[in-house]
C-alpha cells in the first residue's frame, strides 16, 4: 500500500535527482561532439562559378593542419581557398565545451594564419572582426547554421550564443535536455576567414560576395 510518507519521500527523491541533473548539465557539460567536414565540392564549385578562385593556384587536397579535438575545443581539418588578387579563404567547423568560449577568437587562437591581433570590430555588412595574422589583413565571421535561422554569424560570445539559444529554446526542450533526451546546447559555428596580401586588407564588396556564396552551402549542409 502506498502511504503519503512513501509519496511524499519518492517525491522528494525525484526532486533531489532532477536538481543534481540539472546542475550536471549546468557545471560539468558534456564533451563537444567533433564537429563534421565541410562540404569542398560545393563550395569550391560555387566559387569556382562566381570567378573567385585563383586563375594560378588550385585548392590543396591536403589541408594544412587535421582535424583536432581537446577538452575545450574541436574543429575540422580545414578547406583553404586561394582567391584571385593574391586572397585566401579558410573555413573551419568548430565547437566548444562552455558557453564562455563560444568566440571566433577561441576558434581560431590554435592556428597562426587564423589567431588575429590588432581585433576590431565593425558590422557591416554582418559582425566581423578584422584583425591581422601573420602580418596580413584578415576578415572574420562564424555562422551557426540551423532550422529557422537566418543571416546567423556572429564574432562575440553574445553574438554567437544567442543564436545558438534560438536552436534550443523552450522549457521542454530545457526538461528533456537535462533528464538526457536531448543533449545539451551545442556551441557550434562555422568560422569563415578571408585574408588579404600584405597591407591590402579585403574589400566590403569582397567579403559580402564570398558570404553571399559560402552561406547558404554551408547551411544546406545543418
Amino acid at each position: 500500500m502506498i502511504t503519503p510518507w512513501l509519496l511524499v519521500r519518492w517525491y522528494g527523491t525525484l526532486a533531489a535527482v532532477s536538481a543534481l541533473l540539472a546542475t550536471q548539465a549546468i557545471v560539468l557539460p558534456r564533451w563537444q561532439a567533433a564537429p563534421g567536414p565541410l562540404p569542398a565540392k560545393q563550395l569550391e564549385a560555387g566559387l569556382h562559378g562566381a570567378l573567385l578562385l585563383s586563375p594560378t593556384h588550385r585548392p590543396s587536397s591536403t589541408p594544412p593542419w587535421p582535424a583536432k579535438r581537446s577538452y575545450e575545443l574541436a574543429t575540422s581539418a580545414p578547406l583553404v581557398f586561394p582567391l584571385q588578387g593574391g586572397f585566401e579563404l579558410t573555413l573551419m567547423n568548430g565547437t566548444v565545451r562552455q558557453r564562455f568560449n563560444f568566440q571566433t577568437s577561441t576558434m581560431g587562437r590554435a592556428q597562426p594564419s587564423l589567431d588575429l591581433s590588432k581585433r576590431r570590430l565593425i558590422d557591416t555588412p554582418v559582425p566581423t572582426a578584422s584583425g591581422l595574422a601573420q602580418d596580413q589583413p584578415v576578415f572574420q565571421t562564424c555562422l551557426v547554421s540551423g532550422p529557422g535561422l537566418v543571416r546567423s554569424f556572429g564574432v562575440t560570445r553574445d553574438q554567437l550564443a544567442a543564436n545558438a539559444d534560438r536552436l534550443s529554446s523552450g522549457i521542454d526542450s530545457a526538461v528533456a535536455r537535462v533528464i538526457g533526451l536531448e543533449p545539451n546546447r551545442t556551441y557550434a559555428c562555422t568560422l569563415i576567414s578571408l585574408r588579404g596580401p600584405k597591407g591590402e586588407p579585403p574589400s566590403d564588396r569582397l567579403w559580402r560576395q564570398v558570404l553571399d556564396l559560402v552561406e547558404p552551402v554551408l547551411r544546406s549542409q545543418g
